[in-house]
């Protein structure tokens, strides 16, 4: 039962359409991608709360070490360089992995000269 002149009763539920799957799927995978992190950040968390209450040490955090990501950082910016040249050529596509295998050989080059000094200076 309807009152005033409104043509789209609120309380007639045939009058919206119904929900298709093609829209309840990806609702359903943002949520649970995004639930996931937070539950395994909430269990950690209530993991370390219950330790610490009954008196044992927190686990410690494993830093991270920076070499690794000196590796990752030289490699992800030498593809990139690679990809950058490809780009200007014209003939890009023979081209483009005799670029990046190198690129990604001459950054880990580099990785190595810098933790080959990094350990003598130790």
């Amino acid at each position: 039962m309807c009152f005033g002149s409104s043509t789209v009763c609120p309380f007639d539920v045939m009058a919206f359409a119904p929900l298709d799957v093609s829209v309840i799927v990806p609702v359903v995978a943002i949520i649970f991608i995004f639930s996931i992190p937070l539950l395994a950040i909430w269990t950690d968390y209530r993991k370390n709360r219950a330790m610490i209450e009954k008196g044992l040490a927190a686990p410690e955090k494993r830093q991270p070490r920076w070499h690794e990501t000196l590796a990752w950082g030289l490699v992800l910016t030498f593809v990139g360089i690679a990809l950058l040249i490809a780009s200007f050529t014209v003939r890009a596509g023979l081209l483009l992995p005799g670029l990046i295998v190198p690129a990604i050989g001459i950054a880990l080059l580099i990785y190595t000269a810098i933790i080959k000094r990094q350990k003598t200076e130790e």
